[in-house]
């Protein structure tokens, strides 16, 4: 692994989800298949967080749908990070908004932004995340 991850993930974790996307997205380019595809998992969340924080519920439900598709296969943890409840929010993000669409409400309930968190097993190698 590298640092970039880390500074992918602190920068998710403190809302930061365009300079998130922008540092994991350049370090997606270096690796391939299975890795490469959670890593566009999580890009895709960070996208989807930033369409969401810009009003766009449409961009933001489509990366988050696109996210949990990718995300499954790793669930319920990968690389030491427990994906289970960043999975779980953004399945939860995605059924605010699909119920506020049906009901045609004036306002939307934002869910509690999730954080990418270690698991309780330390990646071997791979412990600085936050």
């Amino acid at each position: 692994m590298d640092e970039r991850l880390d500074l992918g993930i602190r920068e998710f974790n403190e809302g930061r989800y365009f300079e998130a996307h922008d540092i994991l997205e350049d370090f997606w380019q270096g690796y391939r298949e299975p890795d490469r595809v959670l890593l566009q998992a999580l890009i895709h969340s960070a996208v989807g967080f930033y369409h969401l924080d810009n009003g766009n519920l449409k961009g933001c439900r489509s990366q988050l749908v696109k996210a949990c598709a990718k995300m499954g296969a790793y669930l319920p943890e990968y690389w030491g990070l427990d994906l289970a409840p960043l999975h779980a929010s953004m399945r939860k993000q995605i059924d605010v908004i699909d119920v506020h669409w049906q009901t045609k409400a004036k306002s939307l309930e934002l869910s509690v932004r999730p954080r990418i968190q270690r698991s309780h097993r330390i990646a071997e190698g791979y412990s600085s995340i936050s």
